[in-house]
């Protein structure tokens, strides 16, 4: 019995040393990780487990599809607020038989298809893997198997996946629903469970933007299956270290202004449409790519393409020009 005192208290004094010397919330995930079932492995349970600095407990999900939509009313004849894209963890509110409502990035709430989600997201459990890989391609396949698979999932730019191992260029990686896929090391980098994506260049941003140069324009959109400015803006800066709300309102609220008078445009910076001619908020946003081009997602063409710097149309609704990186 004395023994098992003394333990208590030596276990209790040292999460306290812990406490004060590293990041409390890093202490916690160690001291709240649960027991191993009997087969080894370590599966959520009731309580708060903190992965990569984040709180995950019964009421989170991961998505399972391409992008799950996120509707402003539980009705798919609302307004698309934004999307969710595949194996990203969400917060539920609440939620029915047909229906969650979550929050996004503390800025957004609307309601997603709840079989668009997983509420097993072991898949993204950051102490069971060695890694995750981002992927930069716009549209990247995942394999059933590492030589000769099929298809089982296409993803888009700025999916995170956990990495189980990696074999002759290929990983194997964590899926929703307790299950493994395999993707080529092309069109992805690779970052430890909780590293940071680095910040590039202005230059690699408008690249990446450029990657969706045909896609299908979609309001609220943020894959290669359809994007609108607000999603380019939002998965091209997620890619390249920077992150953005994905609504048009909070990513104007960022960056800093560029004097179009007396700064020279230079190639990343983002333009800021109005609407309409006598609007005063933001609706719409391009990326300069030089030589007087920028990339948009143009509702009224139906697709992401160049457009003219100088034409009328945009001139007379540009509100502002922010640069990012």
């Amino acid at each position: 019995m004395k023994f098992y005192k003394l333990l208590t208290i030596f276990i209790i004094l040292t999460y306290a040393i812990l406490l004060s010397a590293c990041d409390a919330e890093i202490v916690r995930a160690v001291f709240l990780q649960q027991a191993p079932e009997p087969d080894g492995t370590k599966k959520p349970g009731g309580m708060l487990v903190f992965t990569e600095k984040t709180p995950y407990n019964n009421d989170t999900a991961v998505v399972v599809n391409t992008t799950a939509d996120v509707y402003s009313e539980a009705d798919r004849t609302s307004t698309r607020l934004t999307q969710l894209m595949f194996g990203e963890p969400i917060q539920i509110i609440e939620k029915n038989e047909r229906w969650a409502k979550v929050g996004v990035n503390n800025r957004i709430e609307g309601y997603v298809r709840y079989r668009n989600l997983d509420s097993d997201w072991t898949c993204v459990d950051g102490r069971r893997y060695s890694g995750r890989i981002i992927v930069t391609n716009r549209e990247k396949q995942i394999y059933s198997h590492p030589r000769n698979g099929i298809v089982i999932r296409d993803v888009g730019m700025g999916t995170e996946l956990f990495v189980i191992s990696k074999s002759d260029n290929v990983y194997q990686i964590a899926l929703p629903g307790n299950l493994t896929g395999w993707v080529s090391e092309n069109g992805v980098f690779q970052l430890d469970v909780g590293e940071d994506i680095k910040k590039t260049s202005a230059l690699v941003f408008a690249q990446s933007c450029e990657k969706f140069r045909g896609t299908s324009y979609l309001r609220g959109g943020i894959s290669f299956q359809g994007i609108d400015g607000a999603g380019m803006l939002f998965i091209a800066a997620k890619v390249n270290g920077l992150t953005l709300p994905r609504d048009f309102e909070g990513q104007y609220s960022k960056g800093v202004y560029v004097d179009e008078k007396q700064d020279t445009l230079e190639i990343g910076d983002v333009l800021f449409l109005r609407p309409s001619i006598d609007a005063s908020e933001v609706g719409d946003a391009g990326i300069y790519t030089g030589d007087e081009k920028f990339i948009h997602a143009n509702q009224h063409t139906g697709k992401v393409q160049y457009e003219d710097i100088n034409d009328p149309y945009f001139q007379q609704r540009l509100l502002c020009i922010k640069r990012f990186f």
